[in-house]
């Protein structure tokens, strides 16, 4: 597998791709969505997919973020197949480069407490830990809430 070389929205093509990285074991603090809620998710002009690519247009890795008011968008999920290899950082700097191309004000995601390797790549990437909540469905779980102000 070679790295990210482009960023690009995803089409209803690209799900078995999505549902598969969603599923697979190593992917345990990510929240999954069924194949007609993404179907659905693609259908919305407020909910954006990205596929992130190699040089060939193979898929390494797939986003998804919801506007969340005026000049606010929420990073709801990012997975790449390899971790560890330098793609989740350049895809999302492409991500977040297109986000501030377009005049969004700033990019907030959660993340869960305990993922260490997740909170430190948000903090690389320049988010800030702005806050912290429960898990609606487990009071002893807890989210960070992280902000990347782009102006």
């Amino acid at each position: 597998m070679s790295g990210f070389e482009r960023l690009r929205k995803a089409t209803p093509d690209d799900l078995g791709f999505i549902l598969a990285l969603e599923a697979n074991p190593a992917n345990e603090y990510v929240h999954s969505y069924s194949e007609v809620q993404h179907s659905a998710n693609l259908e919305k002009g407020t909910v954006h997919y990205f596929i992130a690519e190699d040089k060939t247009g193979e898929p390494l890795g797939f986003a998804i973020l919801f506007d969340d008011g005026p000049g606010r968008i929420e990073w709801r999920r990012i997975i790449v197949d390899a971790p560890g290899m330098g793609v989740g950082q350049k895809f999302m700097r492409a991500v977040i480069d297109y986000f501030r191309e377009s005049g969004v004000k700033s990019i907030w995601l959660d993340v869960y407490e305990i993922n260490a390797r997740a909170r430190h790549v948000y903090r690389a990437m320049g988010f800030k830990e702005t806050g912290q909540r429960p898990l609606a469905s487990n009071s002893d779980i807890t989210l960070m809430i992280m902000e990347l102000t782009l102006v």
